[in-house]
């Protein structure tokens, strides 16, 4: 099965797409920016059920900017010409998140896991280095 692209003139807006008019992904992971409560330490939590760890790149955009992407692989149950989906909901095809991290980051202790389906990025603030200054 293929996803039918939509031209402009095609697409009613909230019904085609939850956020309005899709761009250059296919789908849109749902995602969670946590601060810890030591605030030292923040989380973005990444649903992706269904993507292989190895379909996903993550990498650091200047100044402040993540960049998780990668895609979901179409199910395959059988021959596509030999098959009929009465429902089909689950999204499948290239995702895109840039997330803004709104301070400075530690770039040597971003730590990344995945587990049951969630993709977790943990990302250290950076520590400002205090100063004495004298007065003269």
């Amino acid at each position: 099965m293929v996803k039918k692209k939509l031209s402009f003139t095609e697409i009613d807006i909230g019904n085609n797409f939850p956020s309005g008019i899709s761009t250059h992904v296919d789908w849109e992971p749902r995602t969670n920016f946590i601060e810890m409560h030591d605030k030292e330490m923040w989380v973005i939590e990444v649903e992706l059920p269904g993507v292989n760890k190895e379909d996903i790149f993550i990498q650091l955009e200047k100044p402040n900017f993540l960049i998780i992407r990668g895609v979901k692989r179409q199910p395959r149950s059988g021959d596509p010409n030999h098959v009929t989906y009465f429902l089909f909901e689950r999204e499948f095809g290239s995702f895109y998140k840039r997330i803004n991290i709104p301070f400075r980051f530690d770039v040597e202790k971003i730590q990344s896991c995945m587990e049951n389906g969630v993709l977790s990025v943990k990302i250290q603030r950076k520590k400002s280095k205090k100063i004495k200054v004298e007065i003269t």
